[in-house]
């Protein structure tokens, strides 16, 4: 048996399941788009409530936000700091959230210059949005570039910060941002 529907009634119950569909997907799009690679808020996962830091992401990740512990800058496209896993460099850039900048898996010396050389990918295939977020990466560096010591890094041509060692081990170390004008 049908029920007859008034035509006001059914605009209504339209516009109300449009509104929920418009949630959901603005919900996933929030979110980042399914093995994108990309989480919201804070890369780390949370506190175990145990005093130690929270795990960073491994070699080869981006996600979206700052370094646990970490204030960001409006001031500079990149920085790059300790992880708290040995011979893992945190590298943070600023852009459009839907196009971000990240760091290749894994870093090189460059032994004309005694510098590590962190490369960039290309992922800007598509219309990116006019937003400025954080993205972080998580690179493998060679392993006498984490060696208690600072190390100057060339983050592509985002500009060279010396990145000072962790104050203790299993902590972030202090960012080091570049310069605004590279």
């Amino acid at each position: 048996m049908t029920v007859p529907v008034p035509r006001g009634a059914r605009r209504l119950l339209l516009a109300g399941v449009l509104g929920v569909l418009a949630l959901g997907v603005t919900a996933a799009c929030a979110s980042g788009a399914p093995g994108d690679g990309a989480t919201s808020g804070s890369p780390s996962a949370p506190s175990s409530g145990t005093g130690e830091e929270p795990a960073a992401p491994a070699p080869g990740e981006h996600v979206r936000g700052l370094p646990e512990g970490v204030q960001g800058t409006m001031d500079s496209p990149a920085g790059a700091a300790w992880s708290p896993t040995p011979g893992v460099l945190l590298v943070v850039t600023y852009g459009s959230s839907s196009c971000p900048l990240v760091a290749e898996p894994e870093g090189r010396w460059d032994s004309s210059g005694g510098t590590v050389v962190v490369p960039f990918e290309d992922r800007s295939d598509g219309p990116c949005t006019m937003d400025y977020t954080p993205t972080t990466s998580a690179v493998a560096l060679p392993a006498a570039a984490d060696s208690g010591e600072p190390v100057s890094v060339r983050l592509g041509d985002q500009g060279t910060v010396d990145v000072a060692p962790r104050a203790a081990d299993g902590r972030t170390g202090p960012v080091a941002w570049v310069a605004p004008n590279g």
